[in-house]
């Protein structure tokens, strides 16, 4: 900037020089007296003009260095806003996570509560239905057989039919076996594990009746064994 006002300097001169007067007036000391301080009046002013520009310039370069480091600081302050926003949405996120938790537990405990009302119903149901069997049975007897829930061997015989049973009536350990559909054979073992057992010593004795019995409606009660008596036998 200093350079072009030089230049401009330079170049006013050469003009005020063109209309400098012929040489027979340049001896006249007041002229010259003249001319000079009109070039220091402009060399002033040029002065002053380059001042005024290198201060201005200054001023640019403290306005332009000002605004990078506001723009630094607004680069920082985005970093921590942009920050603090991923901060919350993460934290939003997990309030949402947490929130489905909550409403799971809530439906799950539903379902539970839901599942127990439908289960003490089946329970009411299946009472009333007892109760139900019980009436049109007309019986008063507390208990009943309603299923079966596991067989058990016992023991193994020829014949696919019979059946075994203990003394009803008494604390007997004898059991009797009636093997077939109809017979008139009764084996008595001293014990269930004789029953069981085959190799245990004695072995069972064989009761011969005098009339033959059929299906599987026997009883042994008191010593007594109560039939149905066979009608083919």
């Amino acid at each position: 900037m200093v350079v072009a006002l030089q230049e401009a300097s330079a170049s006013l001169v050469l003009f005020l020089a063109a209309f400098l007067p012929p040489p027979q007036h340049a001896q006249d000391p007041a002229m010259v007296h003249y001319i000079y301080q009109r070039f220091q009046v402009l060399e002033q002013g040029l002065e002053k003009c380059a001042q005024t520009t290198r201060a201005y310039i200054q001023d640019f370069q403290e306005f332009s260095k000002n605004i990078s480091i506001m723009l630094g600081r607004c680069q920082t302050h985005t970093s921590e806003y942009k920050s603090a926003v991923e901060n919350l949405a993460l934290r939003v996120e997990r309030a949402q996570q947490e929130i489905d938790y909550l409403q799971y537990l809530r439906e799950a405990d539903f379902c539970i509560e839901s599942e127990e009302k439908t289960l003490a119903e089946k329970l009411l149901q299946e009472e009333a239905e007892e109760k139900k069997i019980r009436t049109l049975l007309n019986t008063s007897c507390d208990n009943m057989l309603m299923a079966i829930k596991s067989l058990k061997i016992v023991k193994k015989t020829v014949d696919p039919d019979g059946s075994w049973m203990k003394d009803a009536g008494s604390n007997s350990a004898k059991v009797y076996l009636l093997a077939g559909s109809r017979n008139n054979t009764v084996w008595e073992f001293a014990n269930l594990r004789a029953f069981m057992e085959d190799s245990i010593k004695p072995g069972p004795r064989k009761l011969i009746l005098p009339l033959s019995w059929q299906g599987s409606g026997q009883v042994v009660y008191q010593s007594f064994l109560f039939f149905s008596q066979s009608r083919n036998f």
